[in-house]
Protein backbone atom coordinates (compact mmCIF):
# COMPACT_ATOMS: atom_id res chain seq x y z
CA UNK A 1 0.00 0.00 0.00
CA UNK A 2 1.23 3.50 -0.85
CA UNK A 3 -0.04 6.62 0.89
CA UNK A 4 0.65 9.98 -0.77
CA UNK A 5 0.16 13.46 0.61
CA UNK A 6 -0.19 16.78 -1.17
CA UNK A 7 2.30 19.65 -1.12
CA UNK A 8 4.11 20.95 1.98
CA UNK A 9 1.81 19.50 4.62
CA UNK A 10 1.85 16.10 2.96
CA UNK A 11 5.63 16.04 3.17
CA UNK A 12 5.82 17.46 6.70
CA UNK A 13 3.32 14.94 8.07
CA UNK A 14 5.07 12.03 6.37
CA UNK A 15 8.47 13.22 7.59
CA UNK A 16 7.37 13.43 11.21
CA UNK A 17 5.62 10.04 11.15
CA UNK A 18 8.66 8.51 9.44
CA UNK A 19 10.93 9.87 12.18
CA UNK A 20 8.41 8.56 14.70
CA UNK A 21 9.80 8.20 18.23
CA UNK A 22 13.41 7.93 17.07
CA UNK A 23 14.98 10.72 19.15
CA UNK A 24 18.37 10.35 17.49
CA UNK A 25 16.81 10.87 14.09
CA UNK A 26 14.82 13.85 15.38
CA UNK A 27 18.05 15.32 16.77
CA UNK A 28 19.58 14.95 13.31
CA UNK A 29 16.63 16.67 11.64
CA UNK A 30 16.62 19.61 14.07
CA UNK A 31 20.37 20.04 13.56
CA UNK A 32 19.67 20.65 9.86
CA UNK A 33 18.17 24.01 10.86
CA UNK A 34 21.64 25.05 11.94
CA UNK A 35 20.90 26.68 15.30
CA UNK A 36 23.84 25.95 17.58
CA UNK A 37 22.05 27.00 20.77
CA UNK A 38 19.54 24.15 20.44
CA UNK A 39 22.28 21.63 21.29
CA UNK A 40 24.84 23.64 23.27
CA UNK A 41 25.51 23.89 26.09
CA UNK A 42 22.62 21.50 26.81
CA UNK A 43 21.35 18.59 24.73
CA UNK A 44 17.59 18.08 24.15
CA UNK A 45 16.06 15.60 26.57
CA UNK A 46 12.84 14.95 24.63
CA UNK A 47 10.51 16.34 21.96
CA UNK A 48 6.81 16.97 21.62
CA UNK A 49 5.35 17.52 18.14
CA UNK A 50 2.15 19.29 17.11
CA UNK A 51 1.01 18.96 13.50
CA UNK A 52 -1.30 21.42 11.73
CA UNK A 53 -2.30 22.96 15.06
CA UNK A 54 -4.85 25.78 15.07
CA UNK A 55 -4.34 28.84 17.28
CA UNK A 56 -7.69 30.43 16.42
CA UNK A 57 -7.13 34.11 15.62
CA UNK A 58 -3.37 33.56 15.53
CA UNK A 59 -3.57 31.20 12.57
CA UNK A 60 -2.57 27.58 12.04
CA UNK A 61 0.94 26.14 12.34
CA UNK A 62 2.34 23.62 9.86
CA UNK A 63 4.66 22.14 12.45
CA UNK A 64 5.48 22.88 16.08
CA UNK A 65 8.42 21.23 17.82
CA UNK A 66 8.66 21.66 21.58
CA UNK A 67 12.16 20.83 22.78
CA UNK A 68 12.45 19.75 26.39
CA UNK A 69 15.69 20.25 28.28
CA UNK A 70 16.53 19.38 31.86
CA UNK A 71 15.13 22.59 33.32
CA UNK A 72 13.43 24.49 30.48
CA UNK A 73 11.70 24.23 27.10
CA UNK A 74 11.97 25.91 23.72
CA UNK A 75 9.36 25.99 20.97
CA UNK A 76 10.01 25.93 17.23
CA UNK A 77 7.29 27.35 15.01
CA UNK A 78 7.94 25.93 11.53
CA UNK A 79 6.05 27.38 8.56
CA UNK A 80 6.45 25.68 5.19
CA UNK A 81 6.01 27.33 1.80
CA UNK A 82 6.47 25.83 -1.68
CA UNK A 83 7.08 27.39 -5.08
CA UNK A 84 4.13 25.66 -6.81
CA UNK A 85 4.59 25.47 -10.58
CA UNK A 86 5.50 29.15 -10.93
CA UNK A 87 9.03 29.34 -9.47
CA UNK A 88 9.67 32.93 -10.59
CA UNK A 89 6.61 34.16 -8.70
CA UNK A 90 8.03 33.14 -5.29
CA UNK A 91 11.02 34.60 -3.49
CA UNK A 92 11.90 35.58 0.05
CA UNK A 93 12.17 39.21 -0.97
CA UNK A 94 8.74 39.19 -2.62
CA UNK A 95 7.22 37.51 0.43
CA UNK A 96 8.79 40.13 2.68
CA UNK A 97 7.75 43.05 0.47
CA UNK A 98 4.14 41.83 0.53
CA UNK A 99 4.34 41.31 4.30
CA UNK A 100 5.38 44.94 4.77
CA UNK A 101 2.85 46.42 2.36
CA UNK A 102 -0.14 45.43 4.50
CA UNK A 103 -3.22 43.44 3.76
CA UNK A 104 -3.90 42.05 0.29
CA UNK A 105 -5.75 39.07 -1.18
CA UNK A 106 -4.04 35.97 0.23
CA UNK A 107 -2.24 37.98 2.92
CA UNK A 108 -3.08 35.47 5.64
CA UNK A 109 -0.95 32.82 3.92
CA UNK A 110 2.14 35.02 3.64
CA UNK A 111 5.23 33.33 5.09
CA UNK A 112 6.38 36.22 7.27
CA UNK A 113 2.85 37.07 8.38
CA UNK A 114 2.15 33.51 9.53
CA UNK A 115 5.35 33.39 11.57
CA UNK A 116 4.67 36.88 12.91
CA UNK A 117 1.30 35.71 14.28
CA UNK A 118 2.96 32.84 16.17
CA UNK A 119 5.57 35.22 17.56
CA UNK A 120 2.79 37.59 18.61
CA UNK A 121 1.00 34.74 20.39
CA UNK A 122 4.17 33.79 22.25
CA UNK A 123 4.80 37.39 23.29
CA UNK A 124 1.29 37.61 24.75
CA UNK A 125 1.23 34.26 26.57
CA UNK A 126 1.82 36.01 29.89
CA UNK A 127 -1.63 37.64 29.66
CA UNK A 128 -3.39 34.28 29.86
CA UNK A 129 -4.87 33.23 33.19
CA UNK A 130 -5.17 29.47 33.74
CA UNK A 131 -7.29 27.33 35.98
CA UNK A 132 -5.78 23.91 35.39
CA UNK A 133 -6.15 23.46 31.59
CA UNK A 134 -8.83 26.09 31.11
CA UNK A 135 -8.38 29.75 30.18
CA UNK A 136 -10.42 31.93 32.52
CA UNK A 137 -9.92 35.25 30.68
CA UNK A 138 -10.13 34.28 27.00
CA UNK A 139 -12.15 37.41 26.22
CA UNK A 140 -9.32 39.56 27.57
CA UNK A 141 -6.45 37.92 25.66
CA UNK A 142 -6.33 40.23 22.68
CA UNK A 143 -3.33 41.22 20.60
CA UNK A 144 -3.41 44.05 18.10
CA UNK A 145 -2.14 42.82 14.75
CA UNK A 146 -1.87 45.46 12.06
CA UNK A 147 -5.50 46.44 11.37
CA UNK A 148 -7.35 43.85 13.43
CA UNK A 149 -7.42 42.25 16.86
CA UNK A 150 -6.38 38.64 17.38
CA UNK A 151 -7.98 36.41 20.03
CA UNK A 152 -7.34 32.87 21.25
CA UNK A 153 -11.04 31.99 21.23
CA UNK A 154 -12.97 29.38 23.21
CA UNK A 155 -11.78 26.11 21.66
CA UNK A 156 -10.40 23.98 24.49
CA UNK A 157 -8.16 21.95 22.16
CA UNK A 158 -6.54 25.21 21.09
CA UNK A 159 -6.11 26.05 24.78
CA UNK A 160 -4.28 22.76 25.33
CA UNK A 161 -1.81 23.65 22.60
CA UNK A 162 -1.38 27.20 23.87
CA UNK A 163 -0.65 25.93 27.37
CA UNK A 164 2.16 23.80 25.96
CA UNK A 165 3.53 26.91 24.25
CA UNK A 166 3.11 28.98 27.41
CA UNK A 167 5.34 26.54 29.29
CA UNK A 168 8.24 27.31 26.95
CA UNK A 169 10.91 29.89 27.72
CA UNK A 170 11.92 30.77 24.17
CA UNK A 171 10.38 30.88 20.70
CA UNK A 172 12.30 30.07 17.54
CA UNK A 173 10.67 30.84 14.20
CA UNK A 174 11.71 28.71 11.23
CA UNK A 175 10.77 29.32 7.61
CA UNK A 176 10.87 26.13 5.50
CA UNK A 177 11.27 27.54 2.02
CA UNK A 178 11.86 26.62 -1.64
CA UNK A 179 14.69 29.15 -1.92
CA UNK A 180 18.27 28.19 -2.70
CA UNK A 181 20.89 28.84 -0.02
CA UNK A 182 22.33 31.66 -2.13
CA UNK A 183 18.98 33.48 -2.07
CA UNK A 184 18.78 33.09 1.70
CA UNK A 185 22.31 34.42 2.13
CA UNK A 186 21.61 37.59 0.16
CA UNK A 187 18.28 38.27 1.89
CA UNK A 188 18.67 40.96 4.55
CA UNK A 189 17.33 39.12 7.58
CA UNK A 190 17.64 42.27 9.69
CA UNK A 191 14.62 43.65 7.85
CA UNK A 192 12.31 41.20 9.63
CA UNK A 193 10.85 42.58 12.86
CA UNK A 194 11.17 39.30 14.78
CA UNK A 195 13.87 36.59 14.86
CA UNK A 196 13.61 34.03 12.04
CA UNK A 197 15.76 31.17 10.76
CA UNK A 198 15.62 29.44 7.38
CA UNK A 199 15.58 25.79 6.30
CA UNK A 200 15.37 24.78 2.64
CA UNK A 201 13.25 22.02 1.14
CA UNK A 202 16.36 20.84 -0.67
CA UNK A 203 18.04 20.27 2.71
CA UNK A 204 15.01 18.33 3.97
CA UNK A 205 14.94 16.24 0.78
CA UNK A 206 18.62 15.40 1.18
CA UNK A 207 18.03 14.48 4.84
CA UNK A 208 15.35 12.02 3.73
CA UNK A 209 17.68 10.50 1.15
CA UNK A 210 20.56 10.07 3.62
CA UNK A 211 18.26 8.47 6.21
CA UNK A 212 16.34 6.41 3.63
CA UNK A 213 12.90 7.72 4.58
CA UNK A 214 11.21 6.03 1.65
CA UNK A 215 7.64 7.07 2.37
CA UNK A 216 8.60 10.74 2.52
CA UNK A 217 10.78 10.40 -0.58
CA UNK A 218 7.76 8.96 -2.41
CA UNK A 219 5.79 12.09 -1.50
CA UNK A 220 8.61 14.34 -2.69
CA UNK A 221 8.50 12.46 -6.00
CA UNK A 222 4.70 12.69 -6.17
CA UNK A 223 4.92 16.49 -5.72
CA UNK A 224 7.95 16.89 -7.96
CA UNK A 225 8.07 20.29 -9.60
CA UNK A 226 5.95 21.94 -6.94
CA UNK A 227 8.06 21.94 -3.76
CA UNK A 228 11.38 23.57 -4.71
Amino acid sequence: MKILGYSERGIINSLIFSIGEDKTLMDAFIKEIGIEELFHPEQPKDYEILLEQSFSGFGDADLIVIIEYKSHKKVLFIEGKVKTFYPKSWSLQKQYDKYKQGEYKGYSSNLFYQLYLKSLLFQNKGKIKWEYDKVTNFNDVIARCRVRDRKIGKNEIVWKAIKKIAECDQEINVALVPSEKHDINIFDIKLVDYPVHFLTWETVHEFCKINKLKKTLDIFEYNKGQIY
